[in-house]
């Protein structure tokens, strides 16, 4: 049997709790998130040299092979998180492919604005141990504010707008929901999905 979907993506932004949620996951056995895999500063992670068999040069040379590299992973489920600003030659494509299963991460934009220019100041952008937490306060500018909520707004709206006109939805989750059980199970209970059709796949 042909399975559902061959690869997925996680549209999200900054400080959106995509951390976190590609750590969840990454604990299913056959469910592989490969960071962010179409930055232009780094590949995967800042630390990580290469994906699926791309470094940065041959992936900005051919965005598109490594595309068709995460849909051809015999064993399992692969995918990457994709936020404004990351390779915009891909997007269509992300767009147009209903074999590609989406999420959109979504947070409050003041949230996010404030959590990205603490993480800007004290370079804590990933935190695994709270008792290591910085906490600074920030000057607000209602400029750079009014400039991060444009660009964060229309990210989102273009996402909505274009599912829409192809007919494709999305498993729509709130940073909120990354901390409640229920949600949480909800969005395992989808994944659980997807493996079970790769399962038959494997048949």
């Amino acid at each position: 049997m042909t399975r559902r979907f061959d690869s997925f993506v996680i549209f999200g932004e900054m400080r959106t709790g995509s951390n976190f949620l590609e750590t969840n996951l990454n604990e299913f056995p056959d469910i592989f998130c490969m960071g962010e895999a179409f930055n232009p500063e780094f590949i995967g992670t800042p630390k990580t040299d290469q994906v699926l068999g791309y470094d940065v040069d041959r992936r900005d040379r051919d965005p598109h092979g490594l595309l068709q590299a995460f849909r051809e992973q015999p064993d399992g489920l692969y995918g990457f998180r994709y936020f404004y600003g990351h390779d915009p030659r891909i997007l269509e494509t992300l767009l147009d492919d209903p074999r590609c299963a989406k999420v959109i991460l979504y947070r409050n934009p003041v949230e996010s604005f404030v959590s990205l220019q603490i993480a800007q100041q004290t370079g804590q952008w990933k935190l695994t141990n709270l008792k290591r937490r910085e906490t600074r306060p920030i000057q607000f500018d209602p400029d750079t504010f009014d400039a991060f909520l444009g660009k964060f707004n229309s990210y989102y709206q273009i996402l909505q707008n274009e599912l829409q006109q192809r007919g494709q939805t999305a498993f729509h989750l709130h940073y909120a929901d990354l901390h409640d059980l229920d949600v949480i199970n909800g969005l395992g209970q989808f994944w659980v999905q997807l493996r079970r059709w790769n399962s038959c796949a494997k048949r």
